[in-house]
């Protein structure tokens, strides 16, 4: 079984990554593998922690960027009713600190933000995971889980700045149409916002709430 991988991505798809290592390609899923966009053509290499699924008629590799990220995967598809794919949806708010935080505090409103997750699925995942998650995470020979990650990218107030577009990149990546998505951007208010993450929290609350 892979645990990590490193190696040169050569392409970035709404879903996953093709990481180039010893001349083999590899299709990983991911969550918001734009993330990695700007590392396409690099000669640095990227390493990038591994999850293998193995059915019956199926072999997926999925990836993440960190270990904490991977801990939190694996302790996601362990709750009933949240497999892969939901995972790698929560996972793409790219705050883990913060959802960390939502299931220790009991938000299922946070948590029901995420397509897929509905009143039933969030309460599991709290119940679940509320003690437990905490303290995995906290065994980890070394962890940088709640140190935010800054993307450097200054807020803009037009629609077409780099900072609006890994917004609308990562909404997508979680499901959302164009049509909410442009909603969002035209009404959402940025002020202050520094980082990707926290421009996705806002999108979130925006975009379910009351009309």
């Amino acid at each position: 079984m892979y645990e990590f991988m490193i190696g040169q991505v050569e392409s970035v798809y709404p879903d996953a990554v093709i990481l180039e290592t010893d001349g083999i390609g590899y299709y990983i899923y991911m969550a918001n593998p734009y993330r990695f966009t700007d590392k396409i053509g690099q000669d640095q290499p990227v390493k990038i922690w591994l999850y293998q699924s193995v059915s019956e008629n199926d072999i997926r590799l999925y990836g993440f960027k960190s270990q904490e990220e991977k801990t939190i995967f694996l302790q996601l598809i362990s709750v009933s009713g949240i497999g892969p794919k939901s995972a790698l949806s929560i996972l793409s708010l790219d705050d883990h600190a913060g959802l960390v935080q939502a299931i220790q505090a009991e938000d299922n409103t946070f948590l029901m933000k995420f397509p897929g997750v509905g009143k039933k699925t969030a309460g599991q995942i709290i119940l679940d995971l509320k003690e437990k998650l905490p303290k995995v995470l906290a065994e980890l020979p070394s962890s940088d889980l709640f140190k935010q990650e800054s993307l450097n990218i200054q807020v803009s107030e037009q629609v077409n700045s780099p900072f609006l577009h890994e917004l609308e990149e990562a909404m997508a990546s979680l499901g959302y149409s164009q049509r909410e998505i442009n909603r969002v951007v035209k009404n959402a208010d940025f002020t202050g916002v520094t980082t990707t993450a926290e421009a996705i929290r806002i999108a979130l609350k925006f975009i379910t709430k009351p009309k």
